[in-house]
């Protein structure tokens, strides 16, 4: 048909109100012709590519989110056995604490502090791991709303082309 800066004339009807003339590269009717995207669907083709990866990110975060609160599950379950363990003896019991390869002797009441603190710790941590992944779910639940009306606008755009 034609290329850059050539000018196209229409036949038949209407063709003394204009000319087409095909711009830098294509024009929108040539573009349309050989199966290019228009460039409005373009722009959010490119959009709905970054708030796609946004989301997969989020995924990510949620993921790792979960998997740090079940090992501080696991960690609280051990440290619960621990101070059960710890209730049944009395002060006549040795108790032993493991410092890498080696077993040290700890007094009872040390021991007995050591496990309630770090149950302390571990609970005040599953708290935050679960509002941080109540606050990935909801920002996800935006993007998942975001996506959708991208994909809608996309779908629009690619019907008038």
């Amino acid at each position: 048909m034609g290329c850059a800066g050539a000018e196209l004339r229409g036949r038949g009807r209407g063709a003394s109100r204009g000319r087409w003339r095909a711009g830098p590269g294509q024009s929108r009717f040539l573009r349309e012709a050989s199966g290019e995207a228009p460039p409005m669907a373009e722009q959010i083709q490119k959009k709905l590519q970054g708030e796609l990866e946004k989301y997969q990110q989020l995924q990510k975060d949620l993921s790792r989110s979960v998997t740090a609160r079940q090992k501080l599950e696991a960690q609280l379950t051990e440290n619960n056995i621990v101070k059960e363990e710890l209730e049944l003896l009395d002060a006549t019991n040795t108790i032993f604490k493991l410092m890498g390869p080696v077993l040290v002797k700890q007094d009872m009441e040390e021991a007995k502090t050591t496990v309630s603190k770090r149950l302390d710790y571990i609970t005040g941590e599953i708290k935050r791991y679960e509002q941080q992944m109540q606050e990935l779910e909801r920002r996800s639940e935006q993007q998942r709303e975001t996506l959708g009306r991208l994909q809608q606008e996309l779908q629009r755009a690619q019907g008038k082309a």
